[in-house]
């Protein structure tokens, strides 16, 4: 596997670890059990996840699927799909930082963190068992050399 996408793998593995924390704290949420200080750490979490290394892993992510679709090789439609869901990530976040000053119930809250929380996994899953494997089969040392040369250097924070 070229060192870029494990990289990406290595950022994946400290997300989840992330998210996995942050459902600890939504079994909370979800019985209105919460404490101000799970909300805090929920919120906490959720910046971690909203921060600029998510956004540069993306960006980087996007270097790799813009060069995978130079090649003209016929992609899986998941791979098409990477670029909206990384806009609609942006977005997702911004939505549940909004919800710090929210009126809805801790049972509201966690079911819209855990929407999210199904859809970043999926979409892991998607970019680790069917894009980074066609981007390792098919992308050039002379292409992994280019999106080097563009790549951000990522490093996710530690909840």
């Amino acid at each position: 596997m070229h060192t870029l996408l494990q990289e990406l793998y290595d950022y994946h593995h400290n997300a989840s670890s992330i998210i996995d924390e942050l459902s600890t704290l939504l079994i909370q949420l979800k019985r209105e059990k919460a404490t101000s200080s799970d909300l805090k750490a929920v919120f906490r979490l959720l910046a971690v996840l909203h921060s600029n290394e998510e956004r540069e892993h993306h960006q980087n992510e996007e270097l790799i699927r813009q060069k995978l679709e130079a090649t003209e090789l016929p992609l899986h439609p998941r791979i098409q799909e990477l670029e909206n869901d990384h806009h609609g990530f942006d977005r997702i976040a911004d939505h549940l930082m909004l919800l710090v000053d929210s009126e809805l119930s801790q049972r509201e809250m966690a079911a819209i963190i855990d929407d999210y929380i199904r859809k970043y996994y999926d979409h892991i899953d998607g970019e680790e068992n069917i894009f980074f494997p066609m981007a390792d089969k098919y992308l050039t040392d002379e292409d992994w050399q280019e999106i080097r040369q563009k790549w951000c250097v990522t490093q996710v924070e530690q909840a």
